[in-house]
């Protein structure tokens, strides 16, 4: 029996498969390459999209207070009564006048037990 050398009509063959096998390889290699080069750029960036969420948020806050303080100040700027108000409530008086404070008493049950307290 004699073998013959068949010829593949379409020239790939086993080597034909073996190329198309480690061009796919090679690109996949490529890409996840890529993919680790660019992997902490990704982390990079999304670091800094949540900073810039807790930026705008205390920056709102911030809005808010500086908002709430000016008016406070210009409150104080043109209404005396706001300035007596403000003044009485860090414990100041007029000349002649006496100040009075009330104080509450402790509660009596915080002297017992827990278990008594209902």
């Amino acid at each position: 029996m004699s073998r013959r050398l068949r010829v593949d009509p379409t020239g790939e063959g086993l080597w034909g498969l073996a190329n198309r096998i480690l061009v796919v390889l090679i690109v996949l290699a490529l890409l996840a390459g890529a993919g680790l080069t660019y992997l902490p750029l990704i982390q990079q960036n999304r670091d800094l999209r949540e900073r810039l969420e807790r930026n705008r948020a205390q920056l709102s806050t911030l809005q808010t207070e500086l908002r709430s303080l000016q008016s406070t100040v210009n409150a104080l700027q043109k209404d005396k009564r706001t300035v007596e108000r403000a003044a009485r409530e860090r414990g100041m008086a007029r000349t002649g006048e006496t100040i009075v404070k009330f104080e509450t008493p402790p509660r009596p049950e915080t002297n017992r037990p827990a278990a008594m307290r209902r």
